[in-house]
This record gives structure tokens, sequence and C-alpha cells, in this order.
């Protein structure tokens, strides 16, 4: 009888240890999947960072248009925008999104800048003026996005014991940085 309370008894413990561990496991791809959804979609406060990486990738291309009537063909920057943009249509990685964005800003402030200095038509200088603040509004707009703060508030959530070998398992947020 001993031995029988003794195999009940583990085999109970068991499915309990099974029960909570997916129960963990699901819980946190919850929480993943929200925060990915947060990243693409947006909440009911924010509009979502990936509508303003479109939106930037729009202005960046229309930017590219403006200056192909003021710089050379050659000019490498307006070629890394166009491919960044092309890169960034079908990315679903958040830190991938986050590395091509950086490229694209670093080549459209450039690309700005250098057409600032030239002689632009009235209505061409117009059009860089708007496209230069509606850009830079997007980079403000995704820099004060609270994203990384959520998922900095799911890792703590989930580090610890035995969180963190739930994470092996589980689907895990990516930073955008």
């Amino acid at each position: 009888m001993r031995k029988e309370i003794k195999q009940a008894l583990t085999i109970m413990i068991a499915v309990i240890l099974l029960s909570s561990t997916v129960s963990a496991l699901k819980s946190m791809n919850k929480m993943s999947r929200e925060l990915k959804n947060h990243f693409f979609t947006g909440d009911e406060f924010n509009l979502s960072i990936h509508g303003d990486l479109d939106r930037k990738t729009s202005i960046a291309g229309n930017l590219v248009s403006l200056a192909k009537y003021y710089l050379p063909e050659s000019e490498p920057h307006l070629k890394t925008i166009s491919e960044t943009i092309k890169s960034m249509t079908n990315e679903d990685s958040v830190s991938k999104l986050y590395k091509l964005n950086s490229t694209l800003d670093e080549n459209v402030l450039y690309t700005i800048a250098t057409l600032e200095k030239a002689s632009l038509t009235d209505s061409h200088r117009k059009m860089l003026t708007n496209y230069t603040s509606d850009y830079k509004s997007k980079m403000t707009t995704i820099a004060n996005d609270n994203y990384n703060t959520l998922v900095k508030e799911y890792y703590d959530e989930t580090g610890g014991f035995p969180g963190f070998i739930f994470q092996l398992f589980a689907d895990s947020p990516e930073y955008f940085k």
C-alpha cells in the first residue's frame, strides 16, 4: 500500500509540474504575441512602430525621386535608400528592422543635408521641407514608443528561476534596438 501511495504522489507531482510548465509556456507565448502585435499593429493608445516605418519608407522613396533631379545617378546614398526600402518591405524580424531603420535614417539624413545645400526650385524646396519635417517626426515618434519598455518588462517578469529555462522554449520578443 505504501508503495502505491508513493507512486500516486510521484505521478501527481509530475502531472502538476508538467501542467504548470505548459501553462507558463502558453502564458509567455501569449505575452510575446501581444508584444509582436504591439510592434506591427499598435495598441489602443499608439500607432505601431511598423506603421511609422512604412510611412518613413514612403517619405524616403519620395525623397529619392526628388533627389534624382539634383544628384548624380551614381549617388550611393540614393541606391542604399532604395535597397533598404526594399529590404524593409517584407522583413518581420524586429531586430533586423531596427538595423535597416538605422541604415535608412543615416542615408536619408545625409541626402536631406545634401539637398538643403543645393539650388532647388521653390516647389522642390517646399517638398524637401515637408519630407524633412514628416521624416523627423516619424523618427521622434518611433524613439518615444514604449515598445522596448514593454519588452523589458516581459523579460523582467519572466526572468529568474525557472523563467529563464522556460524562455529557452517560449517565443521571445525582440527589442527594437
